[in-house]
């Protein structure tokens, strides 16, 4: 009787043990979704890092050819807007493991801490081929000074047409002030506009050649079926247009005024 209660007394000092073990473990472990989200960080800050010192290669330059644009989608650009911190979007660039060139948006707060990211998707001329013509079949309607991120349609069209041919100079499009472009800035309340066009789906972001001759962001709605939501629809609410006239980074990096 004695044995077995001392097998007894053991087998339960045996359970207690490992059940004490495995809470321990259970609270020192990193939760699965907080260990994704570090890491996602840690990647995308390692390829804005390298965009700074990659080489412009005929490599890099070929596989951007390559690139029709950068999608994101509504779902998360309106988490990141709608984030109560979220007042200016930074619109990073990055070169990834395919030395390809990425485009990241990036929410600061007043302070310009970062508070949230947003990862794009490369879309490949291979599986896409953008309709640049429609921007001369609608009719331009203006909507005055007030909405100056708004790019008239005729511009837009430059803007892409010349990108194209710029692959030639490419370096030279991406000096800004002795310094190679970093990132493009948007105030947080011109992307909620963007993703107020009527029948948007993703937010495409676009390379363009502005009148300076420098690379520029384009950015155009489009709809379910990847068409560009561009039209001459007088509610500016939700009218679908292209929008440019972001602050590139250098020149505008920590501008007190940034938000004026």
């Amino acid at each position: 009787m004695r044995l077995i209660y001392l097998r007894l007394s053991l087998a339960i000092a045996c359970c207690m043990l490992l059940f004490s073990c495995s809470e321990e473990l259970q609270d020192t472990s990193v939760p699965i979704e907080t260990s994704k989200i570090a890491e996602e960080k840690i990647q995308l800050a390692r390829q804005r890092t390298q965009w700074k010192t990659t080489p412009i290669s005929n490599e890099l330059i070929a596989n951007q050819r390559n690139i029709s644009h950068y999608a994101f989608t509504i779902n998360s650009l309106q988490a990141l807007v709608e984030n109560e911190d979220v007042n200016y979007v930074w619109f990073d660039l990055g070169v990834n493991s395919k030395n390809q060139i990425t485009f990241t948006a990036t929410g600061e707060d007043v302070n310009n801490v970062i508070v949230t990211q947003v990862t794009s998707t490369i879309v490949s001329t291979k599986t896409y081929q953008a309709d640049f013509s429609i921007f001369n079949r609608v009719e331009e309607i203006s909507f005055g000074d007030q909405f100056n991120h708004i790019l008239p349609n005729k511009e837009a069209y430059q803007y892409l047409i010349d990108m194209k041919r710029s692959y030639t100079n490419f370096e030279a499009t991406l000096d800004q002030e002795g310094q190679r472009v970093e990132r493009f800035g948007l105030d947080a309340m011109v992307v909620k506009r963007m993703l107020m066009t009527k029948n948007i789906h993703t937010l495409g972001l676009f390379l363009g050649k502005n009148k300076k001759q420098k690379m520029t962001t384009v950015f155009i709605g489009m709809d379910a079926n990847n068409s560009l939501l561009i039209d001459n629809s007088t509610n500016v609410s939700t009218a679908g247009k292209a929008f440019d006239f972001t602050h590139p980074c250098p020149s505008t990096c920590d501008d007190p005024c940034r938000y004026c």
